[in-house]
């Protein structure tokens, strides 16, 4: 299925406050809400979503009344599923 990514930012509000508002999409059955990171210095949050399309996660955030800036497709990498590192290879 594919994923998405939803920009937001929520000025004023900390993390605990930004869990509970995203978290409520996940209980919607076309968008099941993935996981977020926070950026408090910023006031942004970048949310991951997995739904059949961007309007179904556009319909989850509205629903839930989140403010968002964006929503684009996205590719997971190495969420869950590290790479093992390459021998002489250094990051």
């Amino acid at each position: 299925m594919p994923t998405y990514l939803v920009e937001r930012y929520l000025p004023g509000r900390d993390r605990v406050r930004v869990d509970a508002a995203v978290g409520g999409p996940q209980r919607r059955q076309r968008a099941a809400h993935l996981g977020l990171s926070y950026v408090a210095v910023d006031d942004a949050c970048f949310c991951r979503f997995e739904a059949e399309t961007a309007n179904d996660v556009r319909d989850a955030n509205e629903i839930a009344g989140v403010p968002f800036a964006w929503i684009v497709a996205s590719e997971e990498t190495g969420i869950g599923h590290p790479e093992p590192a390459k021998k002489g290879n250094r990051s």
